[in-house]
């Protein structure tokens, strides 16, 4: 039987260095079960300082020209370049927007903080740079989430939400599902106030509060698994280690690090064919 470790290690992200300098990492268990999918970093795009390259983020200050460059080229890396991409508004909630019902033509997108989607026609994005990204699908239906969730988000639910709209569109089982979770503040950087710490007591997630240093830090990577697990995705299905985007500046963005004025990253997947 493998050890804790060796389990741990299976569940590490793979990082993969595309054409043209594209930098992605991947999941094993959902590239296994056959979905595109990927949290990028910021190698492999055309922006500028401070914005250098692969940033994804419109109204950060970047050139939009180049933003659209680079939203194309991971399109591409991915295998799905010419696709539509799916976004909504971002906005530290719970909210979960299906596509493409609650989606209006010629409209912006709706305040959501999660994506789910059964077509395989379109990529499905949300951007990042320190909160957590989530990726889910069902194996069986082909059904995906892509889901944001800052502290915020995981106070309020988002998680749980979009894991629970992705069971009702795939006509599954929190059981049947695989999920992964992308680079995000590890909690040596995360030092957060007495608000937060509050927050995560009230929504059960005192676990995530760690109390080494001389103020509170807050763990956003273990918050997540653990609701990912709550939901009741079993804990063999679910991928990623810790990988801190304040840590790392040579790969990730990073909202606290570069205190606002930076890019973004993104956790994007495409949804596939029912198995048969």
């Amino acid at each position: 039987m493998p050890s804790a470790a060796d389990r741990r290690s299976d569940r590490t992200l793979e990082r993969l260095s595309l054409d043209g300098g594209v930098v992605l990492f991947r999941s094993r268990l959902l590239a296994q079960a056959g979905f595109a999918h990927a949290f990028t970093t910021r190698h492999g795009g055309v922006s500028v300082a401070p914005f250098d390259t692969l940033n994804l983020g419109f109204g950060v200050g970047d050139d939009p020209t180049a933003v659209a460059d680079n939203i194309r080229r991971v399109a591409h890396a991915l295998g799905c370049g010419g696709q539509p991409v799916v976004t909504v508004r971002q906005v530290h909630g719970a909210a979960t927007a299906a596509w493409p019902g609650d989606f209006a033509p010629d409209a912006p997108p709706p305040a959501a903080d999660a994506i789910v989607s059964t077509t395989a026609a379109v990529l499905n994005l949300v951007r990042v740079a320190d909160c957590v990204p989530v990726l889910a699908a069902c194996s069986r239906s082909g059904a995906v989430a892509a889901i944001h969730a800052g502290w915020r988000g995981l106070v309020a639910g988002a998680v749980f939400a979009a894991i629970e709209r992705l069971c009702e569109v795939a006509g599954s089982r929190p059981e049947r599902l695989l999920a992964a979770v992308g680079p995000c503040i590890g909690v040596e950087q995360y030092e957060v106030g007495e608000e937060v710490v509050e927050s995560f007591r009230a929504a059960g997630l005192e676990h995530a509060i760690d109390r080494r240093w001389p103020r509170p830090h807050a763990d956003l990577h273990a918050a997540a698994v653990s609701q990912i697990v709550a939901a009741g995705i079993p804990t063999d299905a679910v991928d990623g280690q810790p990988l801190c985007t304040a840590a790392n500046p040579e790969l990730f963005y990073s909202h606290r690090r570069d205190r606002g004025r930076t890019g973004r990253q993104a956790a994007a997947i495409v949804a596939r064919a029912s198995a048969s």
